[in-house]
């Protein structure tokens, strides 16, 4: 009897017609993935946005917050109010209590007016990092700042451009602009375009 001892299995010339139409399929398909895959960006934009919008509507009509007085329109309404013992006033008033209605990685917020990127005026769990106005919203046709960066220390760390994207086209850094009866706007190109629309009400200017 005749044994056959031929091994069967892949030349080197089969392997590599493999792994050629493998890339070439590859390569055709990353552009539909990356395009299924969600900008994270985008998503901890618009979940920070729709946050502040939540807390500053939640904010601006709470009258133990902000309890009416003529001739103030909302935030510029800085007298003193009191929470757990706690007196809120001045400057300082907004910031502080918008820092209570997130969950801060500290208790205190920087709200001294000092903040920064490096020295934010509070990070959220999520690891957003938030600079808010210090300011007693005198001006009420005024847009005053917060400033989120959606992914903290990570980079690009550059901010969202009203007229050209050319130097930073995927920003991580916002402004959400508050007037002080609660009004808000975008201004930033990528901010309209993750908002889906243009600015949310004309500046009253």
């Amino acid at each position: 009897m005749i044994k056959n001892n031929k091994k069967l299995g892949f030349t080197l010339a089969e392997l590599m017609v493999c792994l050629a139409i493998i890339s070439v399929i590859a390569t055709l398909l990353m552009p539909a993935i990356n395009k299924l895959r969600p900008n994270k960006n985008k998503v901890m934009f618009k979940k920070a946005y729709y946050l502040t919008e939540r807390i500053v509507s939640e904010l601006v009509n709470d009258e133990e917050s902000y309890p009416f007085v003529e001739d103030k329109v909302g935030f510029d309404n800085t007298s003193e109010v009191e929470f757990n013992d706690i007196a809120y006033s001045g400057n300082s008033k907004f910031c502080k209590l918008f820092a209570l209605k997130l969950n801060t990685l500290s208790e205190d917020a920087n709200c001294t007016g000092g903040a920064s990127w490096e020295n934010p005026s509070f990070t959220t769990t999520d690891g957003v990092k938030w600079i808010l106005p210090v300011t007693d919203f005198a001006d009420p046709d005024e847009y005053y700042s917060i400033l989120v960066d959606v992914n903290g220390d990570n980079e690009p760390n550059c901010q969202d451009s009203e007229d050209d994207l050319s130097a930073c086209p995927e920003p991580d850094q916002f402004a959400f602009k508050l007037r002080p009866d609660g009004k808000m706007r975008v201004d930033g190109l990528k901010a309209i375009e993750y908002v889906g629309t243009t600015n949310m009400i004309e500046n009253s200017k």
